[in-house]
C-alpha cells in the first residue's frame, strides 16, 4: 500500500491502542458473578470483543449458562438493561487497573501530532470508558475525535462512526484553513474484521493488526489493504513515507 496518500488515521481501541483484555474480562466476570452466573475464562470472554459491550455481555451470559447448565429459573437474573448498566459502571471504575498501552502506541500518536496528521478513535466500546482510559493515560489531546456507540445509531461494521470521525476531523481542518481530507486518504487501523469492513464501507484504506483480539481468520478474510503485527510498525511506514 502507498502510505504517501495517507493524511489521517482512524483507530479502533481495544486490541489496537491498548491491551484492555484483563480489565474487560475481570469486569465481565464481576458482572456475571454479581447476578448469579458462573465466571468464564479471559480467553473465552475476549473472543466476544469487537461488536460492542452489549453484545459482549449478552454472549458472555449465554456462554456462562451453557457451561453451567443452569436453567433460567435457577439464575433468576434481572432484565438485561440492569445487568448492562451494572457492568458499565463497574468497568468504568476499574478500567485502568491492568490495562496497558501497546508497545510504541504513544510514540506513534505523538509522531502523528508532531507531523500534524489528525487521528481519531472509532470504537464500539462505551465512550465514557474509552475517554476515561485515554484521560488517565494522558492521550486524549492526541485525538481530534473519539467516537463510541453512543454517538451513532449503528456500530461497526456500519461506517457511521468512521464518517462522523472524518467529518469532525475535517471541521477542524477547515477551521484551520486547511483542505478537507477525502475518505480515500484516511487509514482505518483495527484488529477485527468489523474494523476492516467498516473502513471499506466508509471508503478508507484499511490496516489489519494481527496481534489484537479479533479472529485472525476473519480478519485476513476481510482483505485489508495492509497487514501488520502491531500498531508500532506504522511508525516506520510514516517515517519512510515521502508524504510525511
Amino acid at each position: 500500500m502507498d502510505f504517501t496518500t495517507i493524511r489521517g488515521l482512524l483507530f479502533d481501541f481495544d486490541g489496537v491502542i491498548a491491551n484492555t483484555a484483563k480489565d474487560i474480562a475481570r469486569s465481565v466476570n464481576a458482572t456475571l458473578e454479581n447476578f448469579g452466573f458462573d465466571p468464564l475464562s479471559q480467553e473465552q470472554i475476549i473472543i466476544f470483543v469487537g461488536n460492542g459491550a452489549e453484545r459482549l455481555l449478552r454472549r458472555s451470559i449465554v456462554a456462562s449458562i451453557q457451561l453451567s447448565k443452569k436453567t433460567p429459573e435457577e439464575i433468576q437474573a434481572p432484565p438485561f438493561e440492569e445487568i448492562y448498566a451494572w457492568y458499565v459502571d463497574y468497568y468504568r471504575k476499574h478500567a485502568v487497573e491492568q490495562t496497558e498501552l501497546y508497545l510504541g502506541a504513544k510514540d506513534l500518536l505523538e509522531l502523528l501530532s508532531i507531523q500534524d496528521i489528525p487521528a481519531a478513535i472509532v470504537s464500539n466500546k462505551p465512550h465514557e470508558i474509552t475517554h476515561a482510559i485515554l484521560q488517565q493515560m494522558e492521550l486524549s489531546k492526541l485525538f481530534v475525535s473519539i467516537i463510541g456507540p453512543e454517538q451513532t445509531n449503528h456500530v461497526k461494521p456500519d461506517p457511521e462512526g468512521l464518517l462522523l470521525a472524518m467529518e469532525q476531523i475535517n471541521q477542524r481542518q477547515r477551521a484551520a484553513g486547511k483542505p478537507s481530507i477525502p475518505p480515500e486518504n484516511f487509514l482505518m487501523v483495527g484488529d477485527s474484521h468489523t474494523d476492516i469492513e467498516a473502513g471499506k464501507n466508509a471508503g478508507t484504506k484499511t490496516c489489519a493488526l494481527i496481534n489484537g483480539f479479533g479472529n485472525k481468520e476473519k480478519l485476513l478474510a476481510s482483505e485489508p489493504d495492509v497487514t501488520l503485527f502491531m500498531v508500532c510498525e506504522l511508525i516506520v511506514h510514516i517515517q519512510h513515507s515521502t508524504h510525511f
